[in-house]
């Protein structure tokens, strides 16, 4: 497990979820990519949804935020730990952003969290880490978040 991608959907859960890949790259010199899947955010007239601009701003400062944030979170990390590290944002559908990611670097194991769900929601919403696993073809290591 060289490649490691860390897919973080909450900011708050980037350290519990790349520690699990610090040990797993120290292991096998791996490096590790961190990234956060953010909604598109369309930057003509033509492509928006009907809507008021802030929204649209809001997003867009959210983007930006996590972006510089996981930056630098990767830079830290690689100066602290000593393994390779990159951070990013991708902008786009969640399953084939990490599909995209996943094939231009040769990850070999994909790192994301797991919350625990009923049954009734589990009806009426997808299941990305099933999606996941079935479009990726390699591991998939899944963090209990609580």
């Amino acid at each position: 497990m060289k490649h490691i991608l860390v897919a973080v959907d909450k900011i708050k859960n980037a350290e519990l979820l790349t520690s699990h890949a610090v040990k797993l790259a120290k292991l096998t010199g791996g490096k590790i990519w961190i990234i956060q899947v953010g909604a598109a955010n369309p930057t003509d007239l033509l492509s928006r949804e009907a809507g008021p601009q802030y929204l649209y701003d809001k997003r867009t400062e959210d983007n930006n935020k996590a972006a510089i944030f996981l930056k630098e979170f990767a830079q830290n990390l690689q100066e602290k730990c000593n393994i390779p590290t990159e951070g990013m944002l991708i902008e786009g559908a969640v399953i084939k952003s990490i599909k995209k990611i996943v094939e231009e670097n040769n990850i070999d194991l994909v790192i994301a969290g797991h919350r625990k769900k009923n049954v009734i929601y589990g009806l009426f919403t997808e299941n990305k880490k099933k999606d996941l696993i079935d479009e990726l073809n390699i591991p998939l290591l899944a963090i209990p978040l609580g």
